[in-house]
C-alpha cells in the first residue's frame, strides 16, 4: 500500500508539471503571437511615417525629348538635397511649359516647385532667388549656331559694330532678348525652342546665341540640319542662372541655399560642375576668339559679382 501511495503522487506530480508545462507553452506562443503583432505594426507604422514624410518636389518638364539642358541643373540640385537631412524626392512636372508659363505657375499645383532661370529684377521681386549661379555665369557665355555655310559672314566682326549688322535669333520670352537689343542688336524670336534649330536652318536669322554649355549638346541632338558652330566669336554679357522658388515656400529656398553650401563647401559642386562642363569650356577653345563685352541691364543689384568664387574666370 505504501509503494502504491508513493506511485500515486509521484503521477500527481508529474500530472501537475505537465499542466504547468502546457500552461507556459501556452502563454508562451500567445505572447509570441503578441509580440509579432507589436513588431509588425511597429515596422508598419515606422514605414508609413517614412513614406508619410517624403517630400515630393517637382521641376519642369524638358520641352523636347532632345532637350538635355536640364540634365545638369537636376543633378546639382539633387547632390544639394542629399546634404540634407530629409526625404525629398524629385520629380518631373506633369505638363511642359515655356518659361515665362512655368514662372507663373511656379509652385502651383502639377506645375514646378522649384525652376532655373536667369535673374532679373522682376525675377527677384517676384520669386525667392537662391543666389548662387548654378553655372559659374557661363549661361552669359554664348558661342553662335550658324548655318554650316555662312561662316564668311562672321571672319571679319571684330567688334560690336559688325555684329550689328546681323540678326540673332532668341526665344520669345528669353531675357537674352533686351540684353542683345539694348546693344544694338537685331533679334528675331520664336515661342518654339524646336523652331529655333529649324529657322536657323533655314537662315531666317544670321546666328543663334548659345551658352557654351548648351551650344555642343544642342548641335548634337539636331544633326537633321546643317547647322555649325561659329569658330571666331565670344559673346559675353554679366548674368547668372539660379534656382527659383515660389514666394511662399521659403522653407525649400532655405534647404536648397544650405544644399548648395555646403556642396560648396565640402567641394562636391566644383566636381559635380567640371564634370558636366569642363570639357565643354575646352571644346570652346575661349582663349583663341575674339571677345565681344556687352552689359546687362538686367542683372539685379544684389548679384554677388564680388565673390569671386561663385564665378568662372577664363585664364590666358
Amino acid at each position: 500500500m505504501e509503494g502504491e501511495g508513493k506511485l500515486s503522487g509521484i503521477r500527481y506530480s508529474m500530472l501537475f508539471v505537465s499542466l504547468v508545462y502546457r500552461k507556459l507553452v501556452d502563454l508562451v506562443k500567445r505572447f509570441s503571437v503578441f509580440f509579432g503583432v507589436v513588431i509588425g505594426l511597429l515596422f508598419s507604422m515606422t514605414a508609413t511615417a517614412t513614406l508619410g514624410a517624403q517630400v515630393t518636389i517637382l521641376y519642369p518638364k524638358p520641352l523636347s525629348i532632345k532637350d538635355h539642358r536640364p540634365l545638369y541643373p537636376l543633378r546639382l540640385l539633387q547632390l544639394a538635397l542629399s546634404k540634407l537631412d530629409k526625404p525629398y524626392v524629385l520629380k518631373p512636372s506633369k505638363v511642359q511649359m515655356t518659361q515665362s508659363r512655368a514662372l507663373r505657375m511656379v509652385g502651383t499645383q502639377k506645375a514646378a516647385d522649384v525652376i532655373w532661370t536667369m535673374s532679373t529684377e522682376e525675377r527677384e521681386q517676384n520669386y525667392i532667388p537662391i543666389r548662387i549661379p548654378i553655372y559659374k555665369g557661363l549661361i552669359g557665355w554664348r558661342l553662335f549656331l550658324i548655318h554650316a555655310s555662312q561662316q564668311s559672314k562672321f571672319d571679319y566682326v571684330t567688334g560690336l559694330v559688325e555684329l550689328q549688322h546681323l540678326t540673332a535669333g532668341q526665344g520669345h520670352d528669353w531675357p537674352d532678348n533686351y540684353i542683345l537689343n539694348n546693344s544694338g542688336i537685331e533679334v528675331m524670336t520664336s515661342s518654339s525652342y524646336e523652331r529655333l534649330f529649324d529657322m536657323s536652318d533655314s537662315e531666317r536669322f544670321d546666328f543663334f546665341p548659345r551658352s557654351i554649355i548648351e551650344i555642343w549638346g544642342e548641335l548634337e541632338a539636331w544633326p537633321e540640319y546643317n547647322l555649325a558652330v561659329e569658330k571666331t566669336i565670344l559673346l559675353r554679357y554679366p548674368t547668372a542662372m539660379y534656382f527659383f522658388v515660389n514666394k511662399d515656400d521659403q522653407a525649400l529656398a532655405d534647404d536648397i541655399e544650405r544644399g548648395l553650401k555646403i556642396a560648396i563647401e565640402d567641394g562636391s559642386f566644383e566636381q559635380m560642375f567640371l564634370k558636366h562642363n569642363e570639357w565643354l569650356i575646352q571644346r570652346g577653345n575661349l582663349n583663341g576668339r575674339k571677345i565681344i563685352d556687352l552689359p546687362n541691364p538686367l542683372i539685379p543689384s544684389q548679384t554677388p559679382l564680388s565673390d569671386t568664387t561663385l564665378w568662372y574666370q577664363l585664364t590666358k
